[in-house]
Parts: structure tokens; C-alpha cells; sequence
């Protein structure tokens, strides 16, 4: 739509001065208005509002000062800027003219200039004016509109604190109850919760002020009520006059706020506002009040948005928990050998890096053993691969249940090869687990026929204890082991030796106690 001119509205019974005006104030691009005396100005004013009027004093019937009275009278009119436009050029004249309303006066006879000059500073305090209300009003509308933000925001802040504090779901509800009934101003508000199994609601919390007893007669026959819902039905806002019959009204809608009820306990209005995750009812929340109240699309808007948030919370809720018990998941299948389901090399690794740096700083001491099943090579070539794999499933499994401790650590280091991590744990302590061990994998009884030292599976063991220092390094405590476990190996296997840590970040393997005295030269080594 194109930008209109201002309309200028020239009122004066001489025509000579009606069409000079005209002329000057046309050719400046303003849409011209002429009226010849105060009757036809008024009757031209009410028919298209002017954005000015030039006005002259003296003219018959109606004088202009009567005119300009009459103008600023009436609301829809007083706004329009009026230039007294006259040959009367006494000051009582102009006082008069300008306490009748006029905004500006110019002598006549005037001069084309000044005239447009006075008409331009008008229209600008008029266009600046109306500029100022309009943005005074959307100033008002904006303020309105944050407070209303606010209000909103802050109950919404409060559901999520009320939510994330309490215990449980009905605890949950409770809490809106109780921040939602005093900011709204109702009198009386109760959660039902959806049982899916049978497709009922039951009373689950109520809120209201205890010391009134009819609020308390009317949750009393409340408490013990069971209502069948159907879900398309309560799935949305509803809306009920107590005392107003409503044939369009739901039968369970009808059912949820029982009108008699609520008529006997004096209530008069009453809404109810479901709460939902995805699509699935989980609750409805439900108000009353004794006074004919309006539920404006504000309030429902806001009540429902605590419901929505309600039902975001715990969506969320059941995410983060399903996330978290996938996130366990991996970090179990990531720390898992698949095999053997005892900790894999990764495992081992990180949590060595772990206990180290805190055995450190507490400088309490580590254990680590080393454990290989002896000649599973020959094992695989005479039983076949899936019975290894079966062997070395029950050897891991037989090496955890050893180890009762939960700090302690059993992994699958490599092939048929075991790590036993032991923090805290001195080295009488590393080597009395190794016998228990030895002696557990002993009672297995698994065959093998090829086996050099008997007849069935046995471990070669590596230990090694030290007190982690700043000289020292996990690197070390692994190579100690590996040390002892080779040395057990070269001492007829089935046994196990000991890497003493001593004052400097050498450990040297010593054997003792070994079950078995079959030795075999480290040349002739093999797995």
C-alpha cells in the first residue's frame, strides 16, 4: 500500500484565500481539504479524520474558536493539530485562540514560507507524538509481556526444582500441586495417576488449605474413588462450570470432577490439565475453585506447561537412566574379554595407571601376578581350539572367583596368559593367593594328555610386590612379574616365583615354594 500524504483540512469563508492555499500546499504534495464555514468543517472532520486543519477565526454561524472548541472536545478529534489562521492580530485574539485548543497561530495576510514551515513543525510534533504512543504502547505491551514471562518462567523453575528434588514421581506431583495452587489462586488441586494395566486414574496427591473443613470433606470422598478413562478423552484441556449443565462434556470428564460433589463442597469452576510422556497418559492434574472464574487460554496455557515440563522431566529421566545403563554396558563390554568374561588388556592397563598414581600418593603397596597356563599350545594342538577355549574360560573364571576383593583385578593379558592385580596387598599376601590359586586350577581337574609335568592343566606364576615410588614405574612392577613368571617356566612350571622388590627399581626373581619340582632347562621353554 503506498505512503499516503497528510491531509490538511483548510477552513475559511473567503475563497480567494481557500484556493491560494490550496495551491501552495498542493504543489507541496499534501492532499488538500476545503470547507467554507465551521458547520461544514465539522461535517468534514467527522467524515475523514485530517491530519491538520487550518483554521479561520472569523466566518459566519460558527466562529473558529467555537469550531477548535468543539474539536478538542471529543476524544476521537482532540488530537488533530489546529492552526489559527487570521487577520485578527491582537494578543487577546491569539490567547484566546490558543486556550480554545489551537496548537499554533499565524497572522494573515502570511506568507507562503512561514505557513509550510508552521504546517511541517506541526505534522513532525504530530508524526513524533504518535510515534511515542505507539512505542509507549508497545513499551506497556512488552512490560506486560515479561512480567507475564516471569510469572511463567518462574513457576516453570520451581516445577523443575520441586521435580528434581524429590524422591519419586508422586513426591513430584505433590510439589507442583503445592507451587501451582498459590500462584493460580485456586482453592483446591489433586493429581490422579494412570494405571495402564486397566486404564483407571487413582487419587494420588491432594493440595489445599487443611484447615477448611468443607476441603476436607470433599477430598474425603475422593480418596478411595477409581475412575476408567478413555485416553483420547483426557488427553486434552477441559474445562467445566460446576453449576452449568453441559451436555457436550465427556462422561469420564464428568466422572473426573463428579459436578454434585463439587457443587455440595460450594465450588464453581473446575479444569483439569493432563500430564504426558510422548504420547502416553501418565497423570492429570485437576482444580477447583468457588468463585466463577474464566480460564483464560493464559492460566491453561500456563498450567499446561507444567504439565508438559512435568512429562519432559521425566522422559528426560528415563533417557538419562537408559543412558547411563547403556553407558555401563559399553564400559563393560570395552573392559570385558569376550572370551574368557574376565577384564581385558585395556582394562588391565588403565587400571594399573590408576591404582599406581593413588598407591602413590597413599604409598601403600602393589601386587601383580603373571599366570600362564602351562603348555596350552600343545593343549590346542591335541584337544582342539573350542576345548581351549573352554579351558581358558574356566581357568579365568576359576582365578576370579579366588580373588574375592573387589579392588582386586582379573584380566585376560594375552593368549593363554592372566594379569592378577592386588592393591594393597604386601607380598605374603600376593604369594598366599598364588597357592590358593594353583591349588583352585588343581582341583579343576582338567586333562591334559600332553602336558610334560602331568596330567592335567596346571599355572606357572609370576609375583612381584612393590611400594610405588617417584624412581619406580608401573612399566617395572610389569617386567618384575614377567621376570618370575619366566623363571617359574625354567624351574619345571607348575609353580611360582618371586621378584623381591629392594631399595633400588631393580627386582631380581627368586623361587619358592614350588608345587612342582619338574624343571627343564630355559633353552627347551616352550608354551
Amino acid at each position: 500500500m503506498p505512503d499516503l500524504k497528510p491531509t490538511l483540512l483548510l477552513v475559511d469563508d473567503n475563497p480567494d484565500n481557500l484556493r491560494v492555499l490550496s495551491t501552495i500546499l498542493g504543489g507541496q504534495g499534501y492532499r488538500v481539504r476545503k470547507a467554507i464555514n465551521g458547520e461544514m468543517a465539522l461535517e468534514t472532520v467527522q467524515a475523514e479524520l485530517p491530519d491538520l486543519i487550518l483554521l479561520d477565526i472569523k466566518m459566519p454561524d460558527i466562529d473558529g474558536y467555537t469550531v477548535c472548541a468543539r474539536l478538542k472536545a471529543e476524544a476521537h478529534t482532540s488530537k488533530v493539530p489546529i492552526i489559527f489562521l487570521s487577520a485578527l492580530d491582537d494578543p487577546v485574539d491569539k490567547v484566546k485562540a490558543f486556550t480554545a485548543g489551537g496548537t499554533d497561530y499565524i497572522t494573515k495576510p502570511f506568507q507562503a514560507e512561514e505557513v509550510l514551515v508552521r504546517i511541517r513543525h506541526q505534522l513532525t510534533i504530530q508524526q513524533q507524538q504518535r510515534q511515542l504512543n505507539e512505542h509507549n504502547q508497545r513499551l506497556q505491551q512488552e512490560i506486560q509481556e515479561r512480567q507475564q514471562a516471569q510469572s511463567e518462567t518462574q513457576l516453570l523453575l520451581d516445577t523443575i526444582q520441586a521435580v528434581n528434588q524429590a524422591s519419586d514421581f508422586e513426591d513430584a506431583l505433590q510439589q507442583i500441586l503445592c507451587r501451582v495452587r498459590p500462584v493460580i489462586n485456586w482453592e483446591y488441586s489433586e493429581a490422579w495417576v494412570a494405571q495402564h494395566n486397566d486404564f483407571t486414574l487413582h487419587l494420588c496427591r491432594a493440595c489445599y488449605d487443611f484447615n477448611e473443613t468443607r476441603l476436607q470433606e470433599f477430598h474425603a470422598t475422593r480418596c478411595d474413588e477409581t475412575i476408567e478413562y478413555d485416553l483420547d478423552t483426557l488427553n486434552q484441556v477441559h474445562v467445566l462450570q460446576i453449576d452449568q449443565s453441559d451436555t457436550a462434556i465427556d462422561p469420564s470428564v464428568l466422572t473426573l470432577f463428579q459436578p454434585e460433589r463439587a457443587s455440595a463442597a460450594h465450588f464453581k469452576t473446575a479444569f483439569s490439565v493432563p500430564i504426558r510422556l510422548e504420547e502416553q497418559l501418565i497423570a492429570v492434574l485437576v482444580f477447583f475453585n468457588s468463585s466463577h472464574l474464566a480460564c483464560d487460554v493464559h492460566l491453561l496455557n500456563l498450567i499446561n506447561a507444567v504439565g508438559v515440563q512435568l512429562g519432559n522431566f521425566m522422559q528426560r529421566k528415563l533417557a538419562e537412566e537408559a543412558l547411563k545403563q547403556a553407558i555401563r554396558e559399553l564400559r563393560r563390554i570395552a573392559n570385558l574379554d569376550g572370551l574368557t568374561q574376565v577384564a581385558n588388556r585395556r582394562c588391565f592397563d588403565e587400571r594399573l595407571e590408576q591404582e599406581w598414581r593413588r598407591l602413590l600418593r597413599e604409598q601403600a603397596p602393589i601386587g601383580l601376578m603373571l599366570c600362564d597356563i602351562d603348555y596350552f599350545k600343545r593343549y590346542n594342538d591335541h584337544y582342539g581350539h573350542p576345548a581351549g577355549d573352554v579351558c581358558l574360560r574356566r581357568v579365568a573364571q576359576t582365578i576370579a572367583k579366588v580373588c574375592k576383593r573387589p579392588a582386586d583385578l582379573v584380566a585376560r593379558y594375552g593368549g593363554e596368559e592372566f594379569a592378577v592385580l592386588l592393591p594393597n596387598t604386601e607380598l605374603v599376601g600376593v604369594i598366599e593367593l598364588a597357592e590358593q590359586m594353583q591349588e583352585a586350577i588343581a582341583s579343576l581337574g582338567i586333562s591334559h594328555d600332553s602336558s610334560c609335568i602331568g596330567k592335567q592343566v596346571t599355572l606357572s606364576i609370576g609375583i612381584a610386590s612393590i611400594l610405588p615410588t617417584i624412581q619406580s614405574s608401573p612399566e617395572g612392577l610389569i617386567s618384575a612379574a614377567d621376570s618370575a613368571l619366566y623363571e617359574a617356566k625354567a624351574r619345571g612350571r607348575n609353580t611360582y616365583c618371586v621378584s623381591h622388590s629392594l631399595a633400588s627399581s631393580t627386582l631380581s626373581p627368586t623361587p619358592l615354594s614350588p608345587l612342582s619340582t619338574n624343571y627343564e632347562p630355559s633353552s627347551m621353554l616352550e608354551q
